[in-house]
């Protein structure tokens, strides 16, 4: 299989070949787009994506939950060329090294180095002929690396590249990037702390008791959906809602009799109704029917009542 060097930052743990390219997630925090929270978030998702994939192909053995790995890289300046080239051997970096591809917004492109380039040189140094280190990887790679983190920001960085047959020389200046500490822990002992329990989610309460005032011509209701869901068993007399803004889809049950309609409830087209309530943390909402006494005819288009949210009660919500 052909090997790649990205010049990136790799994470490794003592002892072992543990290496993860970790380019995405300083991506996260490198960018003055995100807030903190933002950047936060981003980071932990690429780290479980890259520990998802270790334990699938079997890095992290046959019992990744018994493991207790923790390893740190510190706060640290990094100069990124963004730069990917082919170190897969001497022999394929014997004449310097072809460049397959750039990041955008990185140093090698502001340089306008291309894909198919041959990078010859580096300040004067040459890439060529410079053999493998123990694992086989070209040391034009490490030269070249090395010679750019060795400069400092702004400093005069150029690159002789061979591109088709023609040798150019191209110019530009050095910028690095203070990275933060990163650390990742795994195993039992290592969740609690990466992962804080989350905030508790306020609530309160949607309530049915018939309790309200028939001087006001309010009488009883019946709540059928709750954003669009049924709130839960049939004829209970509270529903636990998060707090905020809640859609209802309300019933009325209003006695026939305050109707005027004596025996004849089946005139009646009871036809349910929205309503949208503000449930505030640690209150219950009663929700009532509020009979119309001056439409008491308009029973087809349901003109004889509104649903209505006429009282707000203190309650604890667990």
């Amino acid at each position: 299989m052909s090997r790649i060097v990205v010049f990136s930052i790799l994470l490794g743990a003592a002892g072992g070949t543990f290496a993860a390219d970790t380019a995405p997630v300083l991506d996260a925090v490198r960018s003055t787009d995100m807030t903190t929270s933002t950047a936060t978030q981003h980071l932990r998702g690429e780290v479980q994506k890259m520990l998802t994939r270790m334990g699938a192909s079997g890095a992290l053995g046959s019992h990744p939950e018994r493991l207790n790995l923790d390893f740190t890289v510190p706060a640290r300046r990094a100069v990124d060329l963004g730069l990917l080239v082919d170190a897969t051997s001497a022999a394929n970096a014997r004449d310097g090294l072809r460049v397959l591809g750039t990041t955008p917004d990185s140093t090698a492109e502001r340089l306008g180095v291309h894909p198919g380039d041959v990078i010859v040189a580096v300040n004067g140094h040459s890439l060529r002929e410079l053999g493998t280190d123990n694992e086989g990887r070209a040391l034009a790679a490490t030269a070249l690396k090395a010679s750019v983190d060795d400069l400092s920001d702004e400093a005069p960085l150029q690159l002789d590249v061979r591109r088709n047959g023609m040798s150019l020389a191209l110019n530009g200046t050095v910028r690095s990037v203070q990275l933060p500490a990163l650390r990742v822990m795994l195993g039992a002992a290592a969740t609690t702390a990466a992962a804080p329990p989350p905030a508790p989610v306020a609530c309160g309460h949607i309530g049915l008791i018939d309790l309200a005032p028939r001087q006001q011509k309010l009488y009883g209701a019946t709540v059928l959906l709750v954003d669009g869901v049924s709130p839960g068993p049939s004829g209970a007399s509270r529903y636990r809602v998060t707090a905020g803004i809640h859609e209802l889809s309300v019933g009325e049950r209003i006695p026939t009799q305050v109707m005027g309609m004596g025996a004849l409830p089946s005139l009646r087209r009871n036809q349910a109704k929205p309503l949208s309530v503000t449930v505030k943390p640690n209150t219950t909402v009663l929700i009532a029917a509020r009979f119309n006494e001056t439409r008491a005819s308009e029973l087809n288009n349901g003109g004889y009542w509104d649903p209505i949210a006429w009282k707000e009660v203190d309650e604890t919500c667990p």
